[in-house]
């Protein structure tokens, strides 16, 4: 992302999904059911929030 010129603090925020064909809708949905919790304990430990 800095490579591309994101600035430091949207690219220390962002977060990478990886899917390939192999992925299952059962892991998507139990990824989005998890983010909110685990953004949260992450913008806990942020100094940018």
């Amino acid at each position: 992302l800095r490579a591309m010129g994101v600035p430091f603090t949207a690219a220390h925020g962002s977060i990478r999904f990886s899917l390939s064909r192999y992925s299952t809708e059962e892991e998507v949905d139990y990824t989005i059911e998890k983010m909110p919790g685990i953004v949260n304990q992450l913008r806990k430990l942020s100094p940018f929030v």
